[in-house]
């Protein structure tokens, strides 16, 4: 992903700010095919004699990763025995798309003039694996028809694109936005391609998870570790997708302004876009709370919303709140004393 223009959707994906992409059953099906055209161009380039390694010790798909684990990815394979360079192990990427991208990178000649993104995704994997050549496949889903390139490998652009990626896993909130008005001329892929946009301009609400809790944080050492301040502990990626109670959204990440605050009992105020005021964080009481006054030997409840007897003054003070487990004890010990009373 990182040959995506804006940074600021970037950091929503990673945060797991914007509603999850849904798997339509043509989606499942584009992807399957892409699948199917990967192993085509792999076994058509076995075909002209050369030697292609596409799993690792474990038979699985060799991973590439980066800033402490934050930055993940999935090499195709590499490719020995290329007529052009018999002798230079390639890092090999395979990609099908519709015709008018690919007309575009056949025009040009180039993968990394016409179709930007790919051409990252293989020159950073060049990079994280040692490589000094790639060699970029591609098929026009609508013609069939092939295009193929060899790149050097980039080193310098690839540094540079690891530094963006490490400041955008740093950043605590998201950076600007690419245009303020996603109607302008200049924001067509904002108003047209963007699956991050209604969170970014049309005042939608992120999703619930640590990812998007001003508690946690993105470590950089172990492997694509998390830490929460609030519990003092890392979190598993359970842990992470699940959130917990005490999750206090990034204010920038609230649709509205933020008015008050309380540390201490964990809450944030906010005023959002329509005038309302929206509390985030510790919520009023919903369960009964219950007091005991020694001196009367008297239980009571007191119902949500009910003011506590402590406050009211007079022999209110010498109240003490109970557990309900108490509650109910110190209930059946009166209950019994008064009977022996009676009798």
């Amino acid at each position: 992903m990182l040959g995506e223009e804006c940074e600021r959707a970037l950091w929503y994906a990673f945060r797991w700010a914007a509603k999850p992409e849904v798997i339509t059953g043509l989606k499942a099906i584009t992807f399957e095919t892409g699948e199917i055209e990967e192993t085509r161009l792999l076994n058509a380039l076995r075909m002209i004699g050369c030697e292609v390694d596409e799993v690792d010790h474990r038979g699985k798909q060799y991973r590439a990763s980066a800033i402490s684990g934050h930055v993940r990815g999935k090499m195709d394979g590499k490719v020995l025995g290329l007529p052009e360079a018999p002798k230079t192990w390639h890092v090999v990427e395979c990609k099908s798309m519709g015709d008018k991208y690919f007309k575009e990178v056949v025009r040009l000649k180039s993968v990394r003039e016409g179709y930007y993104a790919h051409w990252v995704q293989l020159n950073i994997y060049c990079h994280l694996f040692g490589f000094e050549r790639g060699l970029y496949l591609c098929r026009n889903k609508n013609t069939g028809e092939v295009y193929s390139e060899r790149i050097h490998t980039d080193h310098a652009e690839a540094i540079r694109l690891l530094q963006r990626a490490e400041r955008i896993v740093k950043y605590a909130s998201p950076p600007p936005k690419l245009h303020e008005n996603p109607n302008s001329k200049m924001a067509f892929k904002c108003k047209t391609m963007c699956s991050k946009k209604a969170i970014c301009h049309d005042g939608e609400f992120a999703r619930i998870s640590c990812r998007t809790c001003l508690h946690a944080t993105p470590e950089m050492f172990g492997d694509a570790a998390w830490s929460c301040a609030r519990w003092g502990r890392p979190l598993t990626l359970d842990e992470q997708k699940a959130g917990c109670p005490a999750h206090l959204f990034i204010p920038a990440l609230v649709p509205g302004e933020m008015i008050d605050s309380s540390e201490e009992e964990e809450w944030v105020l906010y005023t959002l876009r329509d005038g309302r005021e929206w509390r985030d964080g510790a919520k009023p009481e919903t369960v009964p709370r219950y007091f005991h006054h020694p001196e009367s030997g008297r239980v009571f409840i007191v119902q949500p919303g009910e003011p506590d007897p402590r406050d009211q003054g007079g022999d209110g003070a010498l109240c003490e709140e109970i557990s309900a487990e108490q509650f109910e004890e110190l209930s059946n010990y009166y209950a019994g004393a008064k009977e022996e009373q009676d009798v």
